[in-house]
């Protein structure tokens, strides 16, 4: 996208070229790698929660299980009882059935009992009727509640087992948080030390300039005096500058972008151009001295100082 301070870019990913106050990339990354130490210092005192959460889960789906058990033997024993009375009605229709054709009443009138004989064999009658009734209420009664106590297993093990499987979800998911978290970590200590191994080439190298500069005879002026301006050992090639160019400016030396603060060819921020070694506005400087700037940038801080252009510098 845009140049951005060396001090700055690493942590941040170009998103904070804007800010006047700089961070140094090492510190930054320093300060990535506390928060994700933090953050698996945390995840690791949660995971023991967690597990102890999905083994007590376990726990009562175990105990739900049993009482599943439980209420199927029961209902066995129910549903036994059940049968026995629908067999016991069945044979009395069936009795009934056969001997349809004869009134009893009738019966007990033509056997001479009398009528003491015709009551009390209308009293049986109405006690076997009524005890048919309470048989065919206690069945019915016995078929609903063993639906309830099916629907009261099932919901009961549904609970346990959702909630065991919520469990190990969460335990699963802090696991994996931890993990990711612990690769992130491994990749910022190698970014850091990347950073420190490029900030110690940069020291040595300034002290190397600080020593040529004050050697006699030394020329302190920033622009060589044929205009030509010299390679940058370890630079991107011609044609890397000129895509990351492109794509900054369309390759144009005077332009300015985001307001004013993106200056030149490659959108120079002016602290960066002076951390550089540029001095002056870095859209007035020749196109020479651009290629310059940007190259001894990219050596030292590589292209992600152009978050979005980098791409073009493969």
């Amino acid at each position: 996208m845009r140049a951005i301070t060396a001090i700055a870019a690493v942590a941040l990913a170009g998103l904070a070229a804007c800010s006047p106050v700089f961070a140094a990339p090492a510190d930054d990354a320093r300060s990535r790698i506390r928060a994700l130490e933090q953050r698996i210092l945390d995840a690791d005192r949660a995971i023991p929660a967690a597990r102890r959460a999905e083994r007590a889960a376990s726990a009562r789906v175990a105990a739900a299980e049993r009482r599943a058990s439980t209420a199927r033997r029961a209902l066995g024993t129910r549903a036994d009882a059940h049968r026995a009375g629908q067999a016991i009605l069945a044979q009395r229709i069936r009795h009934l059935y056969r001997e349809g054709a004869d009134d009893p009443l009738v019966t007990a009138l033509l056997s001479g009992g009398g009528l003491a004989a015709l009551a009390s064999e209308r009293a049986g009658i109405e006690r076997t009727a009524a005890e048919d009734a309470a048989m065919v209420a206690r069945l019915r009664a016995s078929r609903r509640q063993m639906a309830r106590l099916e629907q009261a297993r099932s919901r009961d093990e549904a609970a346990a087992r959702a909630a065991r499987d919520e469990a190990v979800n969460q335990r699963a998911a802090l696991e994996g948080l931890r993990a990711d978290r612990a690769a992130a970590l491994r990749q910022a200590r190698r970014a850091l030390a990347r950073i420190e191994a490029r900030e110690q080439r940069a020291d040595r190298r300034s002290a190397r300039d600080r020593s040529a500069a004050a050697a006699p005879g030394a020329t302190r002026a920033t622009t060589p005096r044929n205009g030509r301006w010299p390679a940058v050992a370890g630079g991107p090639s011609r044609a890397v500058l000129e895509r990351i160019a492109w794509c900054e400016s369309r390759g144009n030396p005077r332009a300015i972008g985001g307001g004013g603060q993106f200056r030149g060819k490659y959108q120079f921020m002016q602290s960066t151009w002076e951390s550089m070694g540029g001095r002056g506005d870095p859209a007035a400087a020749s196109e020479a001295e651009q290629d310059y700037r940007a190259a001894v940038l990219f050596v030292r801080w590589g292209p992600g100082q152009w978050p979005v252009c980098a791409a073009f510098a493969r």
